[in-house]
């Protein structure tokens, strides 16, 4: 593939992740903010199932949704390092 259909498709790809973000925010509000790595672990492994269900399934359709989600949770759990000062900020 050309670099720019890459580029292309990686911007869908993270504006799926944003939007899951932001629906994730909206159902969930900041009580992300007091989550363990624990409870992420238990977020990230429920929608993980979810997409081995969609294997099992043969609902590729679906599956991209719960490929997105999984995103959102781990985008999700890195901004819980940062908002809790656990890396340095730029």
């Amino acid at each position: 593939k050309p670099i720019m259909a890459n580029e292309i498709t990686r911007a869908k790809v993270l504006e799926a992740v944003l939007g899951e973000r932001e629906r994730q925010d909206y159902l969930h509000g900041d009580s992300n903010l007091n989550n363990t790595d624990a409870d992420w672990f238990v977020i990230l492994g429920e929608e993980v199932g979810e997409v081995a269900k969609d294997i099992l399934e043969h609902d590729r359709e679906h599956m991209f949704r719960e490929v997105i989600e999984c995103a959102a949770v781990c985008f999700a759990w890195a901004e819980a390092f940062i908002n809790n000062e656990v890396v340095l900020k730029d």
